[in-house]
């Protein structure tokens, strides 16, 4: 049993200190609420968590926006350069025939 880097014997003194320091009447109650205490903090921890993955995630999709509207400019000016050419082509072969 490991959690916050606490095993087993480690967690069995720190029980043996509280109930001392304490005693046994506010052990409990002192059980509680770092017990809600902990909830807590784990609950908010995760909602943090949640929202930076939600944040990454919409950064990362304005990023493929932003690089289609990239890529669809350039397409334009492209096509725009080919009308500019057939319409050139269309002119010179007007001249010419």
């Amino acid at each position: 049993m490991i959690m916050l880097g606490i095993g087993l014997p480690e967690l069995v003194l720190i029980l043996v200190v509280a109930l001392v320091v304490l005693g046994p009447q506010r052990l409990p109650e002192v059980a509680r609420m770092l017990g809600r205490a902990y909830g807590q903090l784990r609950r908010a921890s995760e909602e943090f968590q949640q929202t930076i993955r939600q944040d990454l995630a919409a950064l990362e999709r304005q990023e493929d926006v932003n690089r289609n509207k990239a890529i669809a400019q350039e397409l334009r000016e492209r096509f725009a350069d080919v009308a500019d050419l057939q319409i050139a082509i269309v002119r010179e072969s007007d001249r010419h025939g």
